[in-house]
Parts: structure tokens; sequence; C-alpha cells
């Protein structure tokens, strides 16, 4: 007789690795496939690192040199097309995913870690992020591969293997990461918390590997350090000044917004699971014996980056993605703890939640038509007009010597989509180095006797009067949608004259 569930058995009776790994490369397939037909233009901050591409450095003013180099790589090999710039960010949550899954094998079992490799894959944030080019996919693939390091140092070790190899890779991941973020500091913190928390975890760990590990870490970290030297530290102050802790202090709702931010971001179910999961281990009911021990250590690199940015949170403002490091010790840990409570039917709604998730995100990314159907016009419309909107200012930049602009974001645009015309340089109005361009394409490093200043508003105040001559020439006005516009004011300026330094 015909058997008509001969595909599913087939799957059902593969191992859990070869199921993983059938699914990831299924999945990192057709996330690649969205990035090439993707209607989504570059926003901002992909525009601008695409820019640091172009230049390559040990450091950018507000942010490691990682993401400028992975960019030089894949538009080296495909050339500039935004799926290009794009390109590596799915292949890095594909390695963290295959970290997190080796993790959780050694540590548990395969059964684990076939939920908390395709958990991975299938969380939220990780289905954003790999559509995107951003400093996180670096980030987290470096932490995931710490972690793992971490972990099997410490089984090493307990079994009197030889384990130094293993501690020269896990200074290389933790120095990797640095470059991606300076996030990667919290792993740090995590170590600490695991080895107070795990006597396994302690009897694991040696001096000498520390010092191997520390030595790895800052050898691969020391080009961006010795650049931040060269350059008053700015990429270090950027970092701090996000904290923004100069303005008013304590925001109950803003902390209340970004706890809620990380349903999104872990997935409702996943998060909900990771507070059941606190719960049980801090009454000791969730596990015993070594597993206990191994959930603990995990927790300690859960705990400190969400509570961190939860303080952050209340105090000042922190963004959705910043504790984006509590993920993958987190996603094992809501495996195990799910899987040995027989929760497995959780596990599998999450995913299917997810999965459906992705695939909804994935459709809108490669037609906005969608998202303006469904009123997600306003979600989209950074990534959306660019085109339009760079040839509309090349068009009107014709026989100027320069593109002015006084906006961070604006500049990164027009510095991809304007390219081909005179050069896009910077006008710094309040005299101080607010950002990249600002600090490194001033207008003060091109002659332009005649300018095409473009600006956000109808008004010229940015100038300060510097200049001979102005006069408005036009507007450029693109259509995003659902009674959206970019409007762009264009001037032509002559005898422009660059602000004090």
């Amino acid at each position: 007789m015909l058997q008509t569930n001969a595909g599913p058995s087939l799957i059902a009776a593969m191992s859990p690795a070869r199921r993983f790994a059938l699914i990831a490369a299924a999945l990192t397939a057709l996330r690649v496939l969205t990035l090439v037909f993707a209607d989504a233009n570059l926003g901002p901050d992909e525009a601008q690192y695409w820019v640091w591409s172009k230049d390559l450095d040990f450091g950018y003013f507000s942010k490691p040199p990682l993401i400028a180099w992975i960019i030089a790589a894949t538009t080296s090999l495909f050339g500039d097309a935004e799926w290009a710039v794009r390109l590596a960010a799915p292949f890095f949550h594909l390695g963290a995913a295959l970290f997190i899954f080796s993790l959780s094998r050694r540590l548990f079992d395969g059964k684990v870690a076939f939920w908390s490799g395709l958990g991975w894959l299938l969380m939220p944030g990780v289905s954003f992020s790999s559509a995107l080019i951003t400093t996180d996919a670096p980030l987290l693939f470096s932490w995931s591969a710490a972690l793992y390091c971490f972990f099997a140092l410490v089984d090493a070790r307990a079994q009197a293997k030889p384990a130094a190899g293993l501690a020269l890779l896990l200074g290389l991941a933790i120095g990797l990461g640095f470059l991606a973020k300076y996030a990667m500091i919290y792993f740090f913190i995590g170590a600490g918390v695991a080895a107070a928390l795990s006597p396994e975890i302690r009897r694991g760990l040696r001096i000498s590997d520390a010092a191997i590990a520390g030595a790895a870490a800052l050898l691969l970290a020391a080009p961006n350090i010795w650049w931040n030297a060269q350059n008053e530290f700015s990429t270090i102050a950027h970092t701090a000044a996000n904290a923004n802790w100069g303005a008013d202090m304590f925001h109950p709702v803003r902390l209340a917004e970004f706890i809620g931010s990380q349903f999104g971001v872990f997935g409702p179910i996943s998060f909900g699971l990771l507070v059941w999961g606190a719960s049980t281990l801090s009454r000791g009911s969730a596990t015993t014996g070594p597993d206990r021990e191994r959930c603990l250590a995990l927790a300690a690199f859960v705990a400190p980056p969400l509570l961190i940015v939860c303080v952050q949170a209340f105090l000042s403002r922190a963004h959705a993605n910043w504790a984006g490091v509590a993920y993958p010790a987190a996603m094992i840990l809501v495996s195990a703890l799910a899987a040995r409570a027989r929760l497995e039917l959780l596990l599998k709604g999450s995913a299917a939640l997810h999965l459906a998730a992705a695939l909804a995100f994935m459709a809108v990314f490669t037609h906005f038509s969608l998202a303006d159907r469904v009123g997600l016009s306003n979600a989209v419309k950074r990534l959306r007009g660019w085109e339009s909107t760079g040839a509309d200012i090349r068009a009107a930049a014709a026989g100027y010597d320069a593109i002015v602009v006084d906006d961070r974001e604006l500049m990164a645009s027009l510095l991809y989509y304007a390219r081909g015309g005179p050069p896009v340089v910077s006008w710094n109005s309040n005299g101080k180095i607010d950002h990249h361009f600002e600090a490194f394409m001033g207008f003060e490093t091109v002659n332009a006797p005649r300018a095409l200043f473009v600006n956000k508003t109808a008004d010229i105040v940015a100038l300060g009067g510097r200049h001979a001559a102005i006069a408005p020439i036009g507007r450029s006005v693109v259509d995003l949608k659902r009674g959206r516009t970019r409007t762009l004011y264009l001037y032509g300026v002559d005898g422009l004259e660059a602000p004090p330094p």
C-alpha cells in the first residue's frame, strides 16, 4: 500500500543533529534569497557601516571595526548591492546556532540540542537581525563561540585533558566579540558569576587558562584599543554617552517597555519559559545534581546582561537589542528545563509560532506592498524610497562641488544612494563632534566654492550665515505610502566657509 507519510516519517527517523542541519540549511537559504529579492533599501546605520567598509581602519567613531571588515569582505566578492552588504548576517546567526546546538548536546543531550539550535534560528530577534547588517550578528556569533569554548574548557579540565588550545580559542572568541561590540564585556561578568554558583565550574577553571584566554583576547582587541588612544577614545566615549545618564533619571515606564520588548525579541512563549525557569531554579525545584549546576552556570550568563540593561532602562533608556547576549545561554536553559519538565509541547508551539512569524517577515521584507496592506508602512519607512531620494539629490547636485548635510543618518544614506555625484560632506552646526562624519568627513575636507545644501527642514539656520550667497532650488519629495513622505529641502550655496574647528 502507498505510504503517504513517508516524508514526515523519514524526518522523524533522523538523528537530532541531521534534523537540525536540514532545517538550518533550508532556513538560511531562504534568508539569503530574502536578501537578494528584498524591497528594503539599506537603513541609515547599514549605509554608514558600508561607508566605513570603503576606508578600513582599526576603529570608527561609534563602533569597533569588525562590522566594516565584514562588509568589505562580502562586497569585494559580490559588489555593493544591498544584499551583498547584508550577506554575512544570516551566516553569523547560523554559526551561532551551530555553537548553541553543540554546547546543548555537550551539556545535556541531542533532544535539548535540537530545540536549542532550532529555537535560536527561529527566535524573532534573530529573524529580524538576519535581514540587516548590524553589529549584533557578529557579536552573538562570537558570544556563542566563547560560551561553547568556556564550557568545553571546564569539561576538559574536569577530565584531566589538555585544554590550552580551548583557552586560546576562548580568548580569540572574546577578542573577536570585542571587535564587534563592547557588550562582549558582559562575558567576563557571566564567567565570574558562573564560577561563584557552580562548584563544577570552579573545579574546571585554571589561572593558566585564564591567562591564555586573556592574552589572546587582549591581543585581538589591541588594535582597536590603540586606535581609540589615537582618537581621544571616541568609540568608548560614544558608547558611554549612549547610556544618556546626563538626562532626567528614573523611568519606570521605560523599564516596563524594555521588559515588554524582550517578549518580542526572545518570543512570548520562550520569555515566559525563561521567567518560569528562573523561578524554579531559585527555588531549587527545577533539576538536581549535575543538570542543576549546569543550568545555574548557564543562568549566570543570562541574568547579568538582562539585569544591567533593566537598570539602564530604569535610569535612562535602553533599546530592545541591548541585552541580546543573554539569549544564547537562555535558549539552552529554556530548552533544557522545558524538556526535563516534559513541556516539549510549549517548545513545539513556540517554534511553530516563530516559524510563522519568520515566514511572514520574509514575505514583507521582499514585498513592502504587503506591509502597506496590513498597516505596517510606518514600520518600514526607514528602509524604502532611498533610491529615489538619492537619484533626486544626484541630479540636483550636477554642477556643484559638494553636497553638504547636517544630519548623520541622511548623510549616510546619501553616501550610498547618491554616489556617483559630487562628494557628500558633513556640516557641523553645533561645534561638537557628534558622529563619524563630523570627525572624519567634514566640509573643511573639500574645496567647494559652490555647494548643494540638503536639509530635512526648510530653514538654513544650521549654516550660521557662513556663506556669500544662498538660494532655494527645490525639494525632493518621495512617497513612503499611507500619506507619509520624505521631504528634503535643497539650497544652492556660494562661498560657504567651514565652521571653526
